[in-house]
């Protein structure tokens, strides 16, 4: 009974599988009959087909992978030209702070120089203070306080008065400090010069 089931489904399964095959032979045997009638080699036409198809998808490759490069060497031409770029950014950004370096030391050393030019001219405008006072007061009087200083600030003071001054100054002082202060003495060329000057000119004066 299980063979007899067996060998029907066999055969059923023969029917379908030839029902299926014939006509498919059938329809190539005919194929291969017409282009045999046209002229035509039916196994060159076959693998003209295949290789057709072949050559088709290696030339679609073919076209993908050159257009795919072209693309690269597009990609890889713009970064190399923004990359040049951020160079020459970096460059111009590189001399700007090297400029601006410059210009804050030239100030600097601008502002250095007016400041020492100022100090300058405010030590100038106090020392001749000091020597209009000295030279004004009694040299009995200005003698009287440069014995109390040291002698390094009475000489500092007294270097700053004319040489006329400076001995009216000298006589009313203790004998021991102006001894002292004598040796630090310095030639005042500039009250001098303003001296004779002023004597030429009173000379000169009818």
């Amino acid at each position: 009974m299980e063979e007899t089931k067996h060998t029907s489904f066999g055969l059923k399964l023969i029917k379908v599988v030839s029902a299926i095959l014939v006509p498919i032979i059938f329809l190539l045997l005919l194929a291969a009959l017409f282009l045999k009638l046209s002229g035509l080699n039916p196994v060159d036409e076959a693998k003209n087909l295949i290789f057709r198809n072949n050559n088709n998808a290696v030339q679609q490759t073919t076209s993908a992978d050159a257009s795919q490069t072209a693309q690269l060497k597009t990609d890889n031409t713009a970064q190399r030209s923004t990359i040049k770029k951020l160079q020459s950014d970096k460059n111009k950004l590189t001399d700007q702070i090297a400029e601006l370096k410059n210009q804050l030391k030239q100030a600097q050393s601008e502002a250095n120089a007016t400041n020492k030019q100022t100090k300058s001219q405010a030590s100038l405008a106090r020392q001749a203070v000091y020597a209009q006072t000295y030279k004004s007061m009694d040299p009995a009087k200005a003698a009287a306080i440069f014995n109390k200083l040291s002698v390094k600030q009475a000489a500092e003071y007294i270097n700053l008065l004319d040489d006329k001054t400076k001995a009216a100054i000298l006589e009313n002082m203790d004998v021991t400090k102006a001894a002292a202060l004598t040796p630090l003495l310095k030639a005042n060329t500039t009250s001098t010069d303003s001296s004779s000057s002023a004597a030429a000119t009173t000379s000169t004066t009818p």
